[in-house]
């Protein structure tokens, strides 16, 4: 017997669902995503209540795959971009690019996550989520700066500072673009990049590895 909501042959469960995620990061960040429905988003993304089920358990199921959809996203562009990269310097400054060029999508997934924050429904597998990303954000930060003071590329400091500094100021500017019209977040991200090499006394223009 086919399952209710099943999609035809001439759709692949992949594009549906991906569809469905993205749908959902859109409404869900668009205002109060507690006043939305699964109808609201099976509306947005052109599906019936039936197909969403398919695909998802429940609300918050979708809510945990639209908040990983923007996560994956966020570090399959910087493999991209850092692809055959080993200076640490140079990884930093792609980290810092992939906020600049997915900041929208980085913007919605911060708004998900305050509204997952702020609610009383918490699930494991959604906490698990978010702090994935951070958790990997400290991986990528904290190995380019240990890296760099080993090559003797940066200045003696502590990484966890450097980490916590970057980290906080990225999340900010992303807040930030969704409450001050006009923020210009790439001017933000350059002005912290200029930052940062200024406390790993790194000029940041030469990304070539020392002989």
């Amino acid at each position: 017997m086919r399952k209710v909501g099943r999609p035809s042959s001439q759709e692949t469960a992949f594009d549906r669902s991906l569809a469905l995620k993205k749908s959902a990061l859109d409404l869900l960040s668009s205002g109060s995503s507690g006043k939305v429905t699964i109808k609201d988003i099976g509306r947005e993304a052109g599906v019936t209540t039936a197909m969403i089920y398919y695909y998802f358990e429940d609300k918050d199921d979708l809510l945990r795959s639209a908040i990983e959809y923007a996560i994956d996203n966020a570090f399959e562009h910087f493999e991209k971009l850092s692809q055959d990269i080993e200076h640490p310097a140079a990884l930093i400054h792609e980290w810092l690019r992939t906020h600049e060029e997915l900041v929208e999508a980085l913007t919605k997934m911060m708004k998900l996550n305050l509204d997952y924050k702020m609610g009383k429904d918490r699930t494991e597998r959604t906490d698990e989520a978010i702090q994935r990303f951070y958790d990997s954000e400290k991986t990528i930060l904290l190995d380019c700066v240990k890296k760099g003071i080993r090559l003797g590329i940066f200045a003696e400091v502590d990484p966890e500072s450097i980490w916590i500094v970057v980290s906080t100021f990225l999340d900010g500017a992303m807040v930030r673009s969704r409450i001050v019209d006009g923020f210009d977040v790439k001017k933000a991200i350059a002005a912290l990049e200029a930052l940062i090499w200024s406390q790993l006394d790194y000029q940041g223009k030469n990304f070539a590895l020392p002989p």
